[in-house]
């Protein structure tokens, strides 16, 4: 079974104008414009639409807006329609958004949050002179590995985003990277400039963590309501504290967007919905060979729009976990004739299997996923189906609903 993603940029893909469309057209993204504007104390709608470029890409501005902006959408796209969300991620600055998209905090502590995120990032950014460079058409490790050369020199250039096997984004005194730049043209890259006002995911930030860490701590947490993949450890956030362990290290780790990617791949993603300005993070997808389909929400409002509908209506046709169970539990061949223990072992659980497909397929809690796949075993063990093929059978269910972390819990 194909799962969608729905995925948020970070800083970079701000613009002056950016959600303007948005905006005019919806009530519910101008009072999200309101209500955190009276939060960080300055006009949002001002500084998108009509501010200074150089003023809407410092950190404390423009982490603040792309976070509103990226929120504002997601909502507005779950106004009309359920949209069968497998999981979440964002792009540095971008999975908070994700995070706050999925119910793991309130939008107003989301808010908050950026509002110190973006306020530390930025006083690190003016101390010190720094940027970043984006190396592309050379692999990652042969970038490092160039890094490594280069520094050997007495620099320090730092590895601040693995977006893709042939993209990597560097960090560094802008002394630095104008230096690395020759260097490493030299050696067959391409290298830009970013649009961005600091050395971020390096030490350079490191002058930012306390705060930042502070207000983690004075926000209420909980568990996302759906996995939102970690650009630190590639792997999904599950728990409060592995999300404020997460956003704790962020400002001085790495992003480590393709291995979020490839995760996200590996659990059958083949649809992603990149919702907030440009399409960054579509193009990065699009480059990966099996991706699937990417769509900016934004740039491309009706692609995006058709291909989830489409993606929506062909779910509504599609067996999900419970009802592969109950194929399985009624194509195993029955060997035993033990009326009395078919009743107990077969009978009995397929009809708590029937009920449970009356329960929506994105409604299903994780313990209503397990138990479904139990009672399937339940009912292949009395029907003294061989292990081997008890086995292959819940294998591959889980692997066609996406649902593969459920096998460590029932071994």
């Amino acid at each position: 079974m194909n799962h969608l993603a729905i995925v948020f940029p970070g800083q970079g893909s701000q613009f002056t104008g950016m959600g303007r469309r948005w905006y005019d057209a919806h009530q519910s993204v101008r009072e999200r414009f309101d209500q955190a504007s009276e939060i960080v104390g300055y006009s949002l709608e001002e500084l998108c639409f009509r501010g200074d470029a150089a003023e809407l890409t410092r950190p404390k501005h423009a982490q603040v807006a792309l976070l509103v902006l990226g929120y504002a959408m997601y909502e507005e796209l779950t106004t009309e329609r359920k949209v069968p969300v497998h999981a979440m991620a964002g792009h540095s600055l971008g999975e908070i958004t994700a995070l706050a998209a999925a119910g793991a905090f309130s939008f107003e502590d989301a808010v908050r949050l950026v509002k110190v995120r973006g306020e530390a990032m930025d006083a690190c950014a003016t101390a010190t002179d720094t940027g970043m460079i984006a190396v592309v058409k050379m692999p990652a490790a042969t970038v490092e590995g160039c890094v490594a050369e280069f520094n050997a020199d007495g620099h320090d250039v730092q590895v601040a985003n693995f977006n893709a096997e042939r993209q990597t984004v560097l960090s560094g005194t802008k002394a630095d990277i104008t230096a690395m730049t020759p260097f490493l043209e030299e050696r067959g890259a391409k290298v830009a400039r970013l649009n961005v006002a600091g050395a971020f995911h390096s030490s350079y930030m490191s002058g930012a963590v306390a705060p930042y860490v502070e207000a983690i701590g004075s926000i209420e947490c909980s568990a996302p309501s759906v996995p939102v993949f970690s650009t630190v450890t590639g792997s999904p956030l599950t728990s409060p504290e592995a999300i404020r362990d997460a956003l704790a290290v962020q400002l001085t780790s790495p992003v480590r967007w393709s291995d979020v990617v490839s995760g996200l791949l590996a659990e059958g993603v083949r649809l992603w919905l990149e919702v907030g300005p440009k399409e960054v993070l579509s193009k990065l997808i699009s480059g990966v060979s099996g991706s699937g389909a990417a769509y900016g929400l934004d740039e491309r409002t009706g692609e995006a729009l058709s291909a989830l509908d489409d993606f929506i209506e062909a779910r509504r046709n599609e067996p999900g976990l419970v009802g592969l169970c109950l194929g399985a539990a009624a194509a195993t061949r029955n060997r035993n004739f033990d009326q009395a223990a078919y009743s107990d072992g077969v009978i009995t659980p397929y009809r708590a299997l029937q009920k449970l497909s009356g329960v929506d397929e994105d409604e299903l809690t994780l313990a209503q996923k397990q138990e479904a796949v139990l009672l399937l075993r339940r009912i292949m063990i009395t029907k003294e189906v061989p292990v081997e093929e008890q086995q292959d059978r819940i294998t591959t269910i889980l692997s066609r609903t996406g649902n593969v972390d459920l096998a460590g819990a029932l071994a």
